[in-house]
């Protein structure tokens, strides 16, 4: 049986979002509650009311999908997988290259580095989500496809050990 490595989402991270957007709905209730305009014999209350349920079932989803599907990236012989982008991996033999960008050093999110995957001119792997195929091929054609590594559990190290058993990772590139 051919080796997968998985590497998943700091969850401490995803589960800070998850705080950070209940903060925000308590404080839009309140707003929304206490301010000067709210109207309590008008409409206010059942929009109040639709609004937080809404972001409410966002937080909740979010939070079903971070604990149900946490793998960002599965490496195998097959190819790379995204399980959150594409239904099938992207074959090796689909990749032009694979190379690794960092980047300066911020005050509030620190350092960010990247592992882009640069498929095959016209190469595109299918989506999960319907997405205008044009506007999908230009940006992967500007951009390529961008995995955070600094969002991750493991070591950006073992994750670029991983691909280099298949394919070499360029690096040393620096995007500003």
């Amino acid at each position: 049986m051919a080796r997968i490595d998985r590497f998943t989402h700091r969850r401490r991270a995803l589960v800070s979002l998850l705080c950070l957007l209940a903060v925000l709905l308590c404080l839009v209730l309140i707003a929304a509650l206490l301010g000067p305009g709210f109207d309590r014999g008008g409409w206010d209350p059942a929009i109040a009311a639709v609004f937080s349920l809404t972001l409410l079932g966002g937080i909740l989803l979010l939070a079903a999908v971070i604990v149900r599907n946490p793998a960002v990236l599965e490496i195998s012989a097959d190819g790379l997988l995204f399980p959150a982008t594409y239904r099938r991996p992207l074959r090796w033999d689909e990749i032009h290259r694979i190379r690794r960008e960092t980047g300066p050093r911020h005050l509030i999110y620190g350092a960010r580095d990247w592992l882009v995957v640069d498929p095959l001119p016209g190469v595109l792997a299918p989506l999960r989500w319907p997405v205008w195929r044009k506007a999908e091929l230009w940006l992967q054609s500007q951009q390529g496809i961008r995995i955070p590594l600094h969002g991750l559990e493991q070591e950006a190290g073992e994750v670029i050990r991983s691909i280099e058993r298949f394919r070499p990772v360029a690096t040393g590139t620096e995007r500003t």
